[in-house]
């Protein structure tokens, strides 16, 4: 830990010269295969006749459509329509009934984004965005399977290398709220390298080889729920089953045309939590935990960003 807070200080605090920080445009339109590799699931508490399951596939495909409606040199105003499906697989034998549900069951997960961005002046920007979204093994739409969100930023310029923003995020996901800060902090490093912490979900380090060929290392954050339909024999008709993990990634950016780019990323996951609870509970009231063995990690990905003729007017 010492070893890796001496690294960050020592890049945090390399001076650069004075020049515009590294920007990089925005995924309008993408498309992304996930995998994991092989894990097992062990019951909580371990060793007491609770079940093992073996995990053969946990596969996630994303796919983003945004549409911008505002592009003008102080505003920026578009939506987002996004689709995720996650499917498991389990190995032969014997496996847990929650294990066994979602082998046969797959987890949509739909919505719109919506963003507004306000240049206030040359330094100082305003962000915001809304997030409405249903998370669940079937379309059926309620309070426990709705996820609304809105997160607002307020960021300025320090100096010539340095960006930091303040805001906040207020999240109702499947019955239960949360009200947490965030905070961002951008350091250029050198003229090709950036440094990049978004709290609490990332930390970035960016290296742009070329203007078209982008390496990143990130550190990442995690964390869903979806609500699931009688499950579980012995329980309520909905539960919520909750996930979260740090992913530690290494990413390569390639560009094959202006405005179309293709991805891939490998990467370790480890997780932290993995339970079960009726609708609106915390994990203290957990109906089963379940400890989550590491695994490895592969993306695929293809995605359009803004022309970059049209990126540099705005």
């Amino acid at each position: 830990m010492r070893l890796l807070l001496s690294f960050l200080f020592l890049f945090l605090t390399i001076g650069v010269n004075a020049q515009d920080i590294i920007t990089y445009r925005p995924k309008v339109v993408e498309f992304t295969t996930e995998y994991l590799s092989n894990y097992e699931a062990y019951e909580k508490p371990v060793g007491e006749n609770n079940s093992i399951s073996s995990i053969a596939k946990d596969n996630l495909l994303r796919v983003r459509l945004g549409v911008p409606l505002i592009l003008k040199e102080k505003t920026l105003f578009g939506f987002q329509f996004k689709y995720y499906k996650q499917s498991y697989g389990v190995g032969t034998g014997q496996q847990g009934e929650l294990f066994d549900f979602l082998n046969n069951n797959h987890l949509n997960n739909a919505g719109l984004n919506f963003l507004y961005q306000r240049n206030i002046s040359k330094e100082k920007k305003f962000s915001l965005i809304i997030l409405t979204e249903l998370a669940s093994d079937t379309w059926s739409i309620n309070r426990f399977s709705s996820r609304y969100l809105a997160m607002g930023e307020y960021s300025k310029q320090l100096n010539e290398s340095t960006i930091i923003g303040y805001g906040g995020v207020v999240n109702y996901a499947l019955g239960l709220l949360n009200i947490y800060p965030t905070f961002s902090y951008k350091k250029q490093l050198s003229e090709k390298m950036l440094f990049e912490a978004i709290l609490p979900s990332s930390i970035n380090l960016r290296y742009h080889w070329k203007e078209g060929t982008h390496f990143i290392y990130q550190t990442e954050l995690v964390n869903w729920r979806f609500n699931l339909t009688d499950a579980l024999q012995n329980e309520a008709h909905l539960i919520t089953l909750q996930r979260a993990d740090v992913y530690f990634k290494l990413k390569v950016e390639q560009e094959i045309h202006d405005w179309l780019w293709v991805g891939v990323d490998v990467g370790y996951v480890h997780n932290l939590t993995y339970f079960t609870v009726n609708p609106g509970d915390r994990i203290k009231k957990a109906i089963g935990e379940y400890d989550i063995k590491d695994s490895s990690y592969l993306r695929f990905s293809i995605f359009m960003v803004p022309p970059q003729k049209l990126w540099d007017g705005l």
